[in-house]
């Protein structure tokens, strides 16, 4: 399971704080307790588009120097991405590039010339896709794009698009029977996104996130952008693959059970 976590992200306030006083130990320390929490990658989001190369620079200077995790690189602004590519440690993801025609312009290049995985987002400029068809037809599309700018399937996520259930009453169901057939159609790409999304506008938004999680995971989900430190979360991912059969005589559950993680 590919977990981002999403919590170094200059929308944030106490991120945006840290950059406005250049406090790189806040960075640090968020880098340090997601690694701690079972983060794979980091997401790193520059945040306002006039700072945004500066502030991503300087976020991922302090997040390497914290710890040795891949950063995904969330950004829509080509440039930015290419001065981030100069100074990361490891392969990245680039996040996100999707089917609007300028984005997809712009970003295409970008991926092609650098060693990354990319995630790529059922968006086009139409809009937000409408319903499991129109999810369907998008991830063709996309997955072709990504394969003629020579990533391989394990460098391709497709992120299905996660609408808010509250608003949508049918957005969770549709998600996940998009995840199948997704996962049925291109079983050697990864699939993920961003799970929160979904419980905006809700109280208590973690218990949609854990089992709109677990549901999508079932699916075929093997991606996620998440806070890893919301208590529960990685626990429960570590006994679903355990379920789905992910994990080989459920070794990393039982390693996990033996330490602080």
């Amino acid at each position: 399971m590919i977990l981002i976590g999403e919590k170094i992200n200059a929308t944030r306030k106490p991120v945006s704080m840290a950059i406005q006083s250049l406090d790189a130990a806040v960075i640090e320390q968020l880098a340090r307790t997601q690694a701690q929490a079972g983060a794979t990658y980091l997401d790193v989001n520059g945040g306002d588009p006039a700072r945004e190369a500066e502030n991503l620079l300087w976020l991922i200077d302090a997040v390497q120097a914290a710890v040795q995790l891949p950063i995904s690189i969330d950004s829509a602004n080509p440039g930015a991405i290419e001065a981030a590519m100069k100074k990361i440690k490891h392969k990245p993801i680039v996040n996100s590039i999707c089917l609007e025609k300028k984005r997809r312009e712009t970003m295409l290049p970008l991926v092609r010339d650098h060693e990354c995985s990319v995630i790529g987002l059922l968006v086009n400029d139409i809009g937000v896709p409408r319903g499991i068809e129109d999810r369907v037809r998008m991830a063709e599309e996309m997955v072709g794009l990504l394969t003629d700018a020579g990533k391989t399937p394990d460098e391709i996520i497709v992120d299905p698009c996660f609408l808010t259930v509250y608003t949508e009453p049918n957005a969770g169901l549709d998600l996940l029977e998009s995840i199948r057939r997704i996962r049925s159609r291109w079983p050697e790409i990864h699939i993920g996104g961003g799970i929160s999304n979904a419980s905006h506008g809700l109280p208590e938004r973690k218990w949609i996130n854990q089992s709109y999680l677990v549901l999508a995971m079932g699916a075929g989900l093997d991606a996620a952008i998440l806070d890893p430190t919301v208590e529960g979360t990685v626990p429960l991912i570590l006994a679903a693959d355990v379920v789905l059969n992910r994990d080989e005589m459920a070794m990393k559950y039982i390693a996990a059970t033996r330490t602080e993680k």
